[in-house]
């Protein structure tokens, strides 16, 4: 796994996230970023973990939290109320093929259907 050194890109964010899910166990929502944070990117540098976007909140939660919106749109987690998330079947093939891009959640029907077929967001061209 290569080091990273600064904040993760919202591409980076989704296999963490994915991989926290990975027993297929119901999740508290609010319990994902910081158990993401402490398993997969506890050697950011200190500066990573607490610059701030334009509105105070911290960078790798913005980009967790978008990441987290485009893997529930291509189809591989899932809401099972309000407040609990869970991966999907489809989530964990993701898991067990070890890559997530932005051109594995652009190929599903989910995406397809929510989108449009080839519809990319402006994080994607980051």
């Amino acid at each position: 796994m290569a080091t990273i050194t600064s904040v993760p890109s919202v591409e980076a964010c989704f296999m963490p996230l994915l991989l926290e899910l990975k027993d297929q166990q119901p999740l508290l929502e609010s319990s994902l970023f910081p158990s993401v944070r402490a398993n997969h990117f506890s050697t950011l540098p200190s500066i990573a973990l607490i610059s701030m976007d334009r509105k105070g909140v911290p960078l790798i939660q913005r980009r967790m939290a978008w990441a987290l919106f485009y893997l529930i749109a291509a189809g591989f987690i899932q809401h099972r109320s309000r407040h609990i998330i869970q991966l999907t079947a489809a989530g964990a093939q993701v898991i067990n093929a070890h890559s997530c891009t932005w051109k594995t959640l652009t190929e599903t029907p989910a995406w397809t259907q929510k989108f449009g077929a080839g519809w990319l967001p402006p994080q994607a061209h980051h």
